[in-house]
């Protein structure tokens, strides 16, 4: 058996259904050639996703994800810009965020990249990257996901 033999359906299915954290993983790690190809895959299903990215270190950088996360998700259409919907992906946010708040990342430059995917009432923030470690000629990759079951307002 070869790799070419999956298909991404292989690596995102659970119990016959599509695992909407798998998805937003997807989406923050896929090659970025791809990103609007697989975006508009996932709308074609039913889904809503959007990919957006941030940069920085420390405090700075959970500013830039959390902003970016917003504006994103709100001007793709994946979240309404109700008060509901943007608690509930804050706390998707500040989910996936846990291992970024490491010493490594308050010293560290990183460049993140964020998949956000809705199927209502559901929602998942998936971040993957790399942290720059200050000396060393190497990065650290890091991920996090958030997921938030029955909670999106209906449009």
């Amino acid at each position: 058996m070869n790799l070419s033999d999956f298909t991404i359906d292989d690596f995102t299915e659970i119990d016959g259904g599509q695992s909407i954290g798998k998805v937003a993983v997807l989406l923050s790690m896929v090659n970025d050639e791809y990103d609007k190809k697989i975006i508009q895959a996932y709308k074609n299903v039913g889904y809503k996703a959007v990919i957006t990215r941030a940069g920085g270190k420390g405090s700075k950088l959970k500013d830039k994800v959390l902003r970016n996360c917003l504006g994103a998700a709100i001007k793709g259409d994946v979240i309404s810009d109700s008060v509901q919907d943007q608690r509930i992906l804050t706390r998707c946010v500040e989910r996936a965020m846990v291992d970024f708040d490491k010493p490594l990342s308050g010293i560290s430059g990183a460049g993140i990249k964020i998949g956000i995917v809705s199927k209502e009432p559901h929602l998942a923030v998936a971040l993957y990257g790399k942290l720059g470690i200050p000396g060393l000629d190497v990065d650290h990759e890091i991920s996090g996901m958030g997921i938030h079951y029955y909670g999106l307002t209906s449009k």
